[in-house]
């Protein structure tokens, strides 16, 4: 018994094992990749939204800044600062980069960071009051009051969001 040989039954191996093996590890590489890619659009769309949020915070604080203005003491500079009303057919002063390079710079500290923002004023004439009820006769001083338009922007910064706001202030 010993001179006979003994006959294996296993078949020889085809390699399917190692392709199924290079199959799961490319589906779990595309699964790691595709998770990663999420991942770092999420907080990049986090860092936006914080971007965004602190350029809004900036706009309230200049438009703040801006009310402490008011009302101005009669016959001051502040009149000769304030935009003219516009006018049909023409761009609001806000809308124009002329406006822009001479507007009033407000500096503003949010969370140790420095930032400035920038606001005009603009002379929006007379406007019904609407706090006063029963106003029916036009033009009547009761009825009306002056009324301004307060455009504030964050410093334009490459790469960071930039926030416009406005407010109605009434005198």
């Amino acid at each position: 018994m010993m001179g006979k040989q003994l006959k294996h039954s296993l078949k020889p191996q085809q390699g399917m094992a190692l392709v199924i093996s290079l199959l799961l590890l490319v589906a779990i590489t595309l699964l790691a990749v595709s998770t990663m890619r999420s991942t770092t659009m999420q907080e990049r769309m986090a860092s936006n939204l914080n971007d965004r949020e602190l350029a809004k915070q900036v706009v309230e604080s200049t438009i703040r800044e801006a009310a402490t203005l008011f009302p101005p003491p009669p016959g001051s500079a502040w009149y000769t600062a304030t935009l003219p009303a516009p006018t049909a057919g023409t761009p609001d002063a806000w809308q124009t980069p002329a406006a822009w390079a001479n507007a009033r710079a407000v500096p503003v500290v949010i969370g140790g960071q420095n930032f400035t923002g920038q606001f005009l004023v603009e002379n929006m004439g007379f406007w019904v009051n609407p706090r006063t009820p029963n106003c029916k006769v036009k033009d009547d001083p009761l009825c009306e009051s002056q009324t301004y338009r307060i455009t504030a922007r964050t410093t334009p910064t490459a790469g960071r969001a930039s926030v416009i706001l406005q407010a109605i202030w009434r005198m």
